[in-house]
């Protein structure tokens, strides 16, 4: 099937009140939490050692990643957040916590697992440009008795927040137990599910409301090729249907955004216009899609403020969020007479 031509808009005052709406909401987030670390610094010569630059650092700073980036954004729309996920008892896990309570996020949610490593990115940028990431994690399976306490704090949320979103970067908090009770569980509710995915775990994602992966990760799940040239919609409707998904949302980098129901399509382009880094803008994406649905938008219309905020984020470089004044911002004004 064509895409529909009718190109979902919104204007200045229109987002200003889906955003107004957000700051009534509350969002779960569920999944796998991680340390990101970065050293900055600039290149002046290459190392006598190996062919590699030296960098000269001259700052340090961390923020907190994955799923815990992704309750960052939520929070920084105005809705309200729970984080849920695992850390190990260690320095890092401890860092973390001590990062998300100075953004303004509560840890209750967070179970503790003894023994195993906090998931931690180092990165190393030089003059804005990423020369190295070094990853520190276990992405084994979680002891039962934390993947039971993690079950248990999921599952009682669904009485008291509107939507929740699965940050799956594929380190062991997510699989397909723990998916099948939660989904069902906030589904029965009326509850929106929106999943992240990782790939090699797309087909545990059945019954979820929106799955959003970006090209690459669609066209290794599905077999589907979504490049430069869309497929075909009921190509892709038909994964849809299967997967008992209400949408399938593919994130497309500068070619936009395309929405795939069982029978439709809507195509949105790029509003980007300065991309320093993409780090975390899949996080901004979702962390949007789910507070303007839980705040009363239809499918299209969160589609157009996810992909507005992404383009804001995308401007930065490193893990970042999006402020309620910019992504309005980044709307037109009404026409005259409307």
């Amino acid at each position: 099937m064509p895409g529909d031509p009718e190109i979902p808009r919104l204007h200045r005052g229109e987002a200003a009140e889906c955003v107004r709406a957000m700051g009534r909401t509350r969002i779960a987030v569920l999944g796998d939490v991680m340390l990101d670390r970065y050293f900055w610094g600039d290149v002046e010569r290459i190392s006598p050692e190996a062919p590699v630059p030296v960098v000269r650092v001259t700052r340090r700073s961390a923020r907190a990643g994955g799923a815990a980036n992704v309750a960052a954004n939520v929070r920084a729309l105005g809705a309200a957040v729970e984080l849920v996920g695992v850390v190990g008892d260690d320095r890092e896990g401890g860092e973390l916590r001590d990062l998300l309570a100075a953004g303004g996020l509560a840890d209750d949610g967070l179970v503790t697992a003894a023994g195993r490593e906090t998931t931690e990115k180092v990165r190393i940028i030089a003059r804005s440009q990423q020369v190295v990431r070094a990853d520190f994690e276990d992405d084994g399976p979680l002891d039962p008795d934390v993947a039971r306490r993690v079950r248990g704090v999921v599952e009682a949320l669904a009485e008291t927040c509107d939507a929740l979103v699965v940050s799956d970067y594929g380190k062991g908090v997510v699989h397909p137990d723990l998916l099948g009770t939660v989904v069902a569980c906030w589904r029965e509710r009326g509850r929106a599910v929106l999943v992240d995915p990782h790939v090699e775990h797309f087909r545990w994602y059945r019954g979820a409301t929106v799955v959003t992966p970006n090209a690459r990760e669609a066209t290794m799940a599905t077999g589907i090729r979504f490049g430069r040239e869309l497929p075909a919609g009921g190509e892709v409707g038909a994964v849809v249907r299967e997967m008992a998904l209400d949408a399938l949302l593919v994130t497309r980098g500068e070619h936009g955004m395309s929405l795939y129901t069982a029978d439709r399509d809507v195509h949105i382009p790029t509003v980007a216009r300065e991309v320093y880094d993409v780090t975390g803008a899949g996080d901004t994406v979702i962390a949007a899609l789910a507070a303007a649905l839980a705040a009363g938008a239809s499918m299209e219309q969160a589609m157009v403020l996810a992909n507005a905020a992404a383009g804001e984020v995308v401007r930065e470089v490193g893990t970042s969020v999006v402020r309620p004044e910019a992504l309005v911002a980044a709307f037109p004004e009404p026409p005259d007479g409307a």
